[in-house]
């Protein structure tokens, strides 16, 4: 009876365990069940809207606060976002006109990659992939007629040999740039087909001749020369180090002048040095301008007189390339001008913020880094919220952007061009030096008149063609890089006084760094041999 009963229970204990697992094998293909139909028709969701649905702009707010994005794959997440399309990709102001099918460029074909994966993305901007062609098929494209110059045919220049300012107008400015009064601004907006404005270098016959800019008699023929392209940077007040291009082809060093201004201080900064003798007047491929009688205290400020007004110290020139000189160059000249200019249809372009779009916030981070005092900042933002300017959104589409990376400016020196860059240099003259907050009320004022855009492209794409560098008191502040792990010298080991081998004392019975005595040694030799 007792072996029955046992095997009774043994039976119903059995049943029992596999009507639970039954039970519980039921339930885990049931919740699998479940999960694969909702895992379909979420699927199927996703595609139909992504299908049917009209692209969507992402607002700069947005942009900028998305989490675990770097400023990188923000600019590209906004690239993408705002500027696909059926037709090709639009990274600016301006359509890209592609050339009819009989005629295929290139580069029709790239596109960017997708962003890399969170865990592989590096802090901070950096550049991103640029299709160029080569130096010789870059110049084969270069337009055989000037770009079209809208409305404005022929633009002059005022001379005038005693400008006087008029307090009583509250109007800024400078002897330099001819005190223009706030009619002779709103006149400068007024688009017509001959044109004379303000556009410094008012006094004296020519740009560099007793204009309060002088630069050296013997040098300025050479201004007057005719090139198709040139290359130009500026250093004032010793504030950057002269950076020598790279990766520029033989036809391109044969045919493209590179021009650096410089003002007295630095020339004696820079004669001290081995790369600069005054007897050829070079360094590398750089022709060194030496500027002298500069009319501002503010050295930045005299920087922008080359950076804005370079259609007037070069009058015979047809396409430039500006730099701030704390970039280096490392991409040849007419692959840049092919890229930016020729293959977009456009007389000027430049690059945006990474990350700022706004004039607003653009004011309030220039605060925020003491680039200017507050005043003057608050003064200038005022002035353009009456005359109209309003926060960027994508309501300004295509307008991109409102606030430029602007240490580079390639442009065709056409009288539309010409136009913009004397009173964006007019707003400076005007107001602060900082020329990213006075970029968009000049451009704007422009457009309400004619049909002009600004192919304004991303900066990782500038950062493709420059290498960016420190100024000068930042570079001589700097402590020296490390040596790297495979080049690091290290320091021989500390020989131990006779008769103390072993007990990690040296003699006076003061320890020696890095030796733990014999106990750990004892350790490490038993460790050994039970390894062997």
């Amino acid at each position: 009876m007792l072996t029955s009963n046992s095997k009774e229970k043994e039976r119903s204990l059995s049943f029992l365990c596999c009507w639970y697992l039954g039970r519980r094998r039921f339930a885990m293909l049931l919740l699998l069940s479940l999960a694969f139909v909702v895992f379909i028709l979420g699927s199927y969701t996703i595609n139909k809207e992504s299908n049917n649905s009209p692209i969507i702009h992402q607002s700069i707010e947005t942009m900028d606060f998305v989490s675990n994005q770097t400023p990188l794959s923000r600019e590209l997440s906004s690239f993408y976002t705002e500027n696909s399309n059926d037709d090709g990709i639009r990274g600016s102001d301006v359509d890209i006109i592609h050339p009819p099918p009989s005629h295929h460029h290139p580069c029709d074909s790239f596109s960017f990659p997708p962003p890399p994966p969170p865990g592989l993305r590096r802090p901070g901007p950096r550049p991103c992939p640029v299709c160029y062609l080569s130096p010789e098929e870059a110049l084969a494209h270069m337009p055989k007629h000037p770009f079209e110059s809208p409305v404005l045919k022929n633009l002059t220049y005022i001379h005038e040999e005693s400008p006087v300012k008029r307090e009583e107008e509250g109007q800024g400015g400078s002897e330099f740039g001819g005190y223009p009064s706030l009619e002779d601004r709103t006149n400068s907006f007024d688009i017509k087909e001959s044109m004379t404005v303000h556009c410094g270098f008012v006094k004296g016959t020519k740009p560099g001749h007793q204009t309060g800019f002088e630069i050296d008699e013997d040098i300025l023929p050479e201004l007057d020369q005719f090139h198709d392209v040139i290359v130009a940077s500026a250093i004032f007040g010793k504030y950057d180090i002269i950076q020598e291009p790279v990766n520029i082809s033989e036809m391109a060093r044969n045919n493209i002048p590179f021009y650096m201004f410089i003002d007295e201080e630095t020339h004696s900064y820079l004669k001290n040095t081995s790369r600069y003798s005054d007897d050829n007047k070079r360094v590398g491929l750089w022709t060194i301008i030496v500027v002298h009688n500069v009319p501002y205290t503010d050295a930045r400020r005299n920087g922008k007189i080359p950076k804005l007004l370079l259609h007037r110290l070069f009058p015979n020139v047809r396409y430039s390339i500006w730099l701030d000189a704390k970039l280096q160059l490392v991409v040849d000249p007419y692959q840049i001008l092919e890229r930016f200019l020729w293959r977009t249809n456009s007389s000027i372009a430049m690059s945006r913020h990474y990350r700022r779009f706004d004039v607003f916030v653009e004011a309030e981070a220039n605060k925020a880094a003491r680039k200017y005092d507050n005043a003057s900042i608050d003064y200038q933002v005022e002035f353009y919220k009456k005359e109209g300017l309003t926060p960027y959104t994508d309501a300004k589409l295509p307008i991109t952007s409102d606030v430029p990376e602007g240490c580079t400016i390639i442009r065709e020196h056409i009288p539309i061009t010409n136009l913009f860059t004397c009173v964006w240099f007019n707003e400076v003259d005007r107001f602060t030096s900082r020329d990213q907050l006075s970029f968009a009320i000049a451009r704007d004022k422009i457009r309400e008149k004619v049909d002009w855009s600004i192919n304004m492209f991303l900066d990782c794409e500038r950062r493709n063609f420059v290498k960016q560098v420190y100024h000068r008191d930042v570079l001589m502040n700097m402590k020296p890089p490390r040596a790297s792990s495979s080049s690091r010298v290290l320091p021989e080991p500390l020989t131990l006084p006779r008769g103390k081998a072993g007990g990690g004392r040296a003699a006076g019975g003061k320890k020696i760094p890095g030796q733990r005595g014999k106990r750990r040694h004892r350790k490490v030799s038993a460790g050994g041999r039970n390894m062997r």
